[in-house]
């Protein structure tokens, strides 16, 4: 399936004045989803785009370009499909889906409040432990039943540049770690281009269930395209990557999200 279509609101191209930009795009243009400085991100970015007939131009300084604002545009789109498709999908189920909230509200981490007046009630303590379990996630999917046990907790990333995918991880795996009970469903949506980034977050020990990719099919047909130079023997082709990513189910359509949900 394709990309939903609000995505389309959030894609633009950015002004660059980076030589790599102009050598990839002909023009001081950038996707914003790209890395500027890898021509590879820049490639597949650039067909994802031309795909999905993006046109609309932004300044690099306007928000439209900032990382961040897309970030909080992406929760509140995810948040409202949910919201949307949760009921027709599971009518049998009560479905309390909201963003930012504290994981304490939850069955599984009401433990944890009292966890917090101790810490704040003794500075020497709070110290030696950290704030590390005061966690509030992009969107959290409930069940509005007693105790509110917290179904799945979605991670929106709008690309995995910098240490995005390890502050995934890290979040990720305090929720498996001071949850009393079962573990909720742990997922990650971006629209991130490059394999070898998505690979960051699909790798490891198993504390992602998936990550969801909002354009799938568009991206998986770029990378075809562009991702099977191989520019060290000792690793895989961005191709490879993805193959491997998406055979494993561990890299997933976005358009499946609400219905994995439903199902689990």
């Amino acid at each position: 399936m394709a990309a939903p279509d609000w995505l389309r609101e959030l894609l633009a191209w950015k002004s660059s004045a980076n030589q790599k930009v102009i050598d990839v795009c002909d023009e001081p243009w950038a996707p914003n989803i790209s890395d500027v400085d890898n021509k590879t991100s820049l490639h597949i970015a650039k067909s994802v785009l031309d795909d999905l007939g993006v046109s609309r131009k932004v300044s690099a300084n306007s928000s439209d370009a900032k990382e961040e604002s897309r970030g909080t545009a992406l929760e509140n789109a995810v948040n409202d499909q949910l919201v949307s498709e949760l009921p027709s999908l599971e009518p049998n189920r009560a479905w309390a889906v909201g963003r930012g909230k504290d994981v304490r509200n939850f069955q599984q981490y009401k433990h944890l409040d009292g966890l917090r007046t101790l810490l704040a009630e003794n500075p020497s303590l709070r110290v030696a432990l950290g704030t590390d379990y005061q966690i509030a996630p992009d969107v959290t999917v409930a069940l509005d039943v007693p105790g509110h046990p917290l179904h799945a907790v979605v991670s929106c990333k709008w690309t995995l540049r910098s240490d995005r995918a390890q502050n995934v991880r890290h979040e990720f795996n305090l929720l498996v770690r001071s949850r009393r009970g079962r573990t909720p469903h742990l997922v990650a949506v971006t629209t991130e281009p490059l394999p070898s980034r998505l690979a960051s977050l699909t790798r490891g020990t198993g504390e992602i269930d998936a990550v969801y990719h909002l354009a799938f099919e568009e991206t998986q047909a770029a990378v075809q395209a562009w991702g099977t130079v191989q520019h060290k023997k000792s690793e895989p082709t961005q191709l490879e990557l993805w193959r491997e990513m998406t055979e494993q189910n561990r890299l997933k359509d976005y358009n499946d999200l609400a219905g994995d949900l439903a199902r689990l």
